[in-house]
C-alpha cells in the first residue's frame, strides 16, 4: 500500500504524463490540446502587451491576452485568425485553449516595434494566485512562449 507523499508523487506524474505529448519542436515548448505537430513560427517578434510580462497580481478575470507583433507583413499578420494563444499554468502543467486572434487597437499599449500590431483572445476566469506562461500557437505547431505573469 502506498504512503500519502507516494500516492501523491503518482497521482503527480500520472497527471504530468498524461498532459505531455508526443511530437516535433523542442521537448519544453507544450503541446496546445489536439497535439499538434512542426514548430510554430509567426514570421516576426513578438511580445506579451496585457498583462505586461511578469505582471503580479492580476485580476482572474483579466476576460482576455493581448500581444503585440513587428509589423503585419509577415506569416502571423497574414493568418492571425488561425492562431491561437495557450497559457500553461505552474503546478501540474495543465494547457488551457483561449480562442483564435482577432486584430485590436490598443493606443495605451507598449511599443515596443518600430511598426506594432495588437492581437488579442479571450480568457476564461483564472486561478488566483497562479504563475501563467503564453504561448502562441497555430493549427500545426507547438507553441512558442511570448511571456509570463502571475494572478
Amino acid at each position: 500500500m502506498l504512503g500519502k507523499k507516494q500516492a501523491i508523487g503518482l497521482a503527480a506524474a500520472l497527471v504530468l504524463s498524461a498532459c505531455s505529448g508526443s511530437g516535433g519542436g523542442s521537448g519544453s515548448n507544450p503541446l496546445p490540446p489536439g497535439g499538434y505537430n512542426g514548430s510554430c513560427d509567426p514570421g516576426t517578434a513578438v511580445s506579451l502587451a496585457s498583462p505586461t510580462p511578469n505582471a503580479f497580481n492580476v485580476s482572474s478575470t483579466i476576460g482576455s491576452i493581448t500581444i503585440v507583433a513587428n509589423g503585419n507583413n509577415n506569416t502571423l499578420g497574414s493568418s492571425y485568425s488561425g492562431w491561437s494563444l495557450f497559457l500553461q499554468s505552474n503546478g501540474f502543467g495543465s494547457v488551457s485553449s483561449n480562442g483564435n486572434l482577432s486584430l485590436v487597437s490598443d493606443p495605451s499599449g507598449p511599443h515596443p516595434y518600430a511598426s506594432d500590431y495588437y492581437y488579442q483572445a479571450s480568457v476564461s476566469t483564472l486561478q488566483q494566485g497562479t504563475n501563467y506562461t503564453v504561448y502562441l500557437a497555430n493549427g500545426g505547431c507547438n507553441g512558442v512562449m511570448i511571456g509570463n505573469f502571475s494572478t
